[in-house]
């Protein structure tokens, strides 16, 4: 079959088409034919190395995190799906494996795909989804009149969350440019800042939860924007510590060291909200299948909308991970096999 694999980390040049075996399913895993692999700015962080520390990789390895396509092989014991489903999955973080042909992935992971999708659309939710439904329901658990706020609305994350926290009832502020704001405002969102001329810690108001998609500077400006008692969320800075130790298997001494670098790299915005009385986190979204059910319920209902930005053929990975770089995309970034 073919597949994509990184030959070392790097730049796009380390990502080359080639062929590989066929995948041959483990006793609880499935074999799936994609269809259709959702692209993210994780691809990019994890073809230069940024997880080299906790996942050490040996190459050449199959990139790629989320794919939608139809069941072609079972292992004995799996059980929920059969030949011929079509499915949705976000692979196992430490495996990949997505930018390919067919993949072997475990059973527990992959959900049937909602009925109202086609494969390009379904291949947009998996990752993105349920980072934001476990951010939401979870993290951060939205609830009615809760004012939230939620940096990078444009994003795929930020299109998602703010579907969720609406239907849960919060009072949804993002951040976005203004050309985007009639999609958000469309999307459930209650108010749009220009981070382009407003600075979110002025005049802004206090939040009860505030979820943080961008990271960088402006990050710091959240820790004055949070209410005493309320729960500030990122998925874009420093890992907490404990908040990715269990994504990957890692030696003993490996843990160790990876938690205390990142005890030492949080201690600031850690001290910060303990003295300020909020609760500060990282979430390391976990692949769920029973997560991709509920979101396929809610898309099948109509309560959440996907958003697709553009589609390329499975040939042409480099201009579609280049188009994922440009951070420009308004929606989800989409390859599609034949």
């Amino acid at each position: 079959m073919r597949a994509y694999e990184i030959t070392g980390f790097g730049g796009p040049e380390v990502l080359r088409l080639s062929t590989r075996r066929e995948p041959v399913p483990g006793p609880r895993e499935v074999v799936v034919d994609t269809r259709a692999i959702g692209l993210n700015p994780i691809d990019i962080l994890q073809r230069s190395g940024t997880f080299r520390f906790a996942n050490p990789t040996r190459f050449p390895v199959v990139p790629g995190n989320e794919f939608s396509g139809v069941v072609s092989s079972v292992g004995a014991e799996a059980t929920s799906l059969s030949v011929g489903d079509a499915v949705f999955a976000r692979t196992d973080k430490a495996r990949l494996g997505a930018l390919a042909e067919r993949v072997a992935i475990e059973e527990r992971l992959v959900a049937p795909m909602p009925r109202s999708l086609d494969f390009v659309t379904a291949a947009a939710v998996p990752l993105a989804g349920t980072t934001a439904l476990q951010a939401i329901r979870d993290a951060l658990d939205v609830r009615p009149k809760d004012r939230l706020l939620i940096t990078g609305g444009s994003s795929m994350v930020g299109m998602f969350a703010i579907q969720l926290a609406a239907r849960a009832g919060g009072h949804v502020v993002t951040t976005a440019s203004s050309s985007s704001e009639s999609l958000l405002r469309g999307l459930g969102a209650d108010e749009v800042i220009d981070y382009r001329t407003q600075a979110i810690d002025t005049g802004s108001g206090v939040f009860d939860k505030v979820f943080d998609l961008v990271g960088g500077a402006p990050a710091a400006a959240l820790s004055s924007v949070v209410a005493p008692g309320g729960r500030l969320v990122t998925v874009s800075a420093t890992p907490t510590p404990g908040s990715v130790r269990h994504d990957y298997t890692m030696a003993a001494w490996r843990a160790v060291l990876l938690e205390t670098a990142l005890r030492l790299a949080t201690l600031g915005p850690r001290r910060h909200a303990r003295r300020s009385g909020y609760t500060y986190r990282f979430l390391s979204m976990r692949p769920s299948g029973d997560d991709l059910r509920e979101l396929g319920s809610l898309i099948d209902d109509g309560a959440l909308r996907v958003k697709i930005d553009s589609t390329y053929d499975f040939t042409r990975a480099d201009e579609a991970l280049a188009r994922v770089e440009t951070r420009r995309a308004k929606g989800k970034v989409v390859l599609v096999l034949p």
